[in-house]
């Protein structure tokens, strides 16, 4: 009966059932999708449809978007207060995910009274979107914990599909639940998928030996996860702001800061635009974005191999090149907005900036350094979470009195900014190097 029990353990174990642990990351990354699609895809055009302006939406998005500029103060959190008993990081993952829980029941119960309020919206995605962001920060720990170093590749496919599902799931099935049972039963909705996937990090265990519940009997520290206890910070905090502030890596941030600004100015333009200037129905424009989504990132699985060959250095040249010329002509030639013009350059627009984030966030992961890497990862990704709320604060001060050639043509330059900084950072130039790089 007692091995009985033991091998039921193992089989619910992360680091003993690959299974699992695909599922499990998989499940977790849908999750946070589902936030990033109903407030920050549904929403805006269900906005754009009852009459707010451009600027009050992206202002509405600026807000919404903040708590993920900020997670990396998160990283340093975890490491320090830590539940080792219930594993390494999966008690951050479950109290995450009940916030979520509890945030989307509340918001359902706040959005019930009266018309829709977008700055009480603004307010409830906010919340959401910190405990997203935090479950962001735990999972991707969780992972870096119980991944086998083969499996990783897979399960980085695995989190941006996942993420780019939860996200249709978020836009198109919470804009259909927005038209037909209005805010309220949206985040209803949401709460109830929530609440499904929650079970999968409370009944699991990281390792066979720890405690599922508090009033679980047995259970003890494995010696791997005691290992990774910190027990002085500051030293921490030092070695990683000298690596945050080395030249390498200020160029790279400056990359990634103009990417991540020209994402979030169209990002937060796009659904007003289409919905008030253009006459699309909304639930059209969360379809298409969200298939784009999807496009995108079947399409990054599939140019991966030659990401590998030529080096994210050259990759990035040329995606951006080919980006800013297709603004440009698109601008230039008002032949080509028509409707079919529009969704193709919708389409090649965030099929772009997807590529571009799978170049810049491979080559982070090389440039991070093995001692702080969680950390100054974490502070990498915030900067480009930060860069892309700034692009739709350009977006809430200007959106209502720039020209829509005025706000591509802005969007353009920062895209054009960034790979020729990413260039001057001298990752992504070949295995070999990458490896002699990572090393200093």
């Amino acid at each position: 009966m007692t091995e009985s029990i033991e091998q039921s353990d193992s089989n619910l174990s992360l680091t003993e059932n690959a299974y699992l642990r695909f599922a499990t990351i998989g499940f977790m990354y849908f999750s946070q999708g589902l936030p990033l699609g109903l407030f920050g895809v549904a929403l805006p055009t269900f906005f754009a449809e009852i009459g707010f302006t451009k600027s009050e939406i992206a202002t509405y998005l600026a807000i919404i978007g903040l708590p993920w500029a900020f997670k990396f103060f998160a990283g340093p959190l975890m490491d320090y207060v830590s539940f080792l008993i219930y594993g390494h990081r999966r008690p951050w993952v479950v109290i995450a995910q009940a916030g979520l829980l509890l945030t989307f029941t509340m918001s359902g119960f706040i959005a019930g009274f009266g018309d829709p309020n977008i700055v009480v919206l603004a307010g409830c995605g906010f919340v959401l979107n910190l405990f997203s962001s935090t479950q962001d920060v735990a999972v991707d720990g969780l992972a870096i914990s119980v991944l086998k170093e083969s499996e990783r590749s897979k399960a980085t496919a695995l989190m941006f599909g996942s993420q780019k599902i939860g996200n249709l799931a978020g836009a198109v099935g919470g804009g259909l639940f927005l038209n037909s049972l209005g805010v309220s039963g949206a985040c209803i909705a949401a709460a109830f998928t929530t609440l499904c996937l929650l079970m999968l990090p409370l009944l699991v265990k990281e390792r066979s030996v720890e405690k599922r519940f508090p009033w679980s009997t047995g259970g003890q520290i494995a010696p791997e996860v005691l290992a990774l206890k910190v027990d002085k910070f500051l030293p921490m905090l030092v070695d990683l702001f000298k690596k945050l502030v080395a030249p390498l890596s200020l160029f790279f941030i400056l990359a990634f800061f103009c990417d991540s600004v020209a994402g979030g100015m169209l990002a937060s333009y796009l659904p007003s635009f289409t919905v008030q200037d253009l006459g699309w129905d909304d639930n059209a424009y969360n379809a298409w974005y969200s298939t784009v989504n999807l496009l995108a990132a079947g399409i990054g699985l599939l140019l991966s191999p030659c990401f590998d060959l030529f080096g994210q250095r050259k990759c990035l040249v040329v995606i951006g090149a080919l980006t800013v010329l297709g603004m440009i002509v698109f601008v230039a030639a008002p032949g080509l907005q028509s409707n079919w013009g529009w969704q193709a350059f919708i389409f090649a627009f965030f099929l772009s900036q997807h590529l571009f984030g799978v170049l810049l966030i491979s080559a982070c992961m090389q440039l991070v350094s093995p001692a702080v890497a969680a950390s100054q990862f974490a502070i990498y990704m915030s900067i480009a979470n930060l860069s892309s709320t700034i692009g739709t604060t350009l977006i809430a001060i200007w959106g209502d009195t720039w020209t829509f050639e005025t706000i591509v043509m802005v969007a353009a330059v920062f895209v054009l900014a960034s790979p020729v900084l990413f260039w001057l950072t001298h990752l992504g130039i070949g295995p070999q190097r990458d490896q002699a790089l990572a090393s200093t």
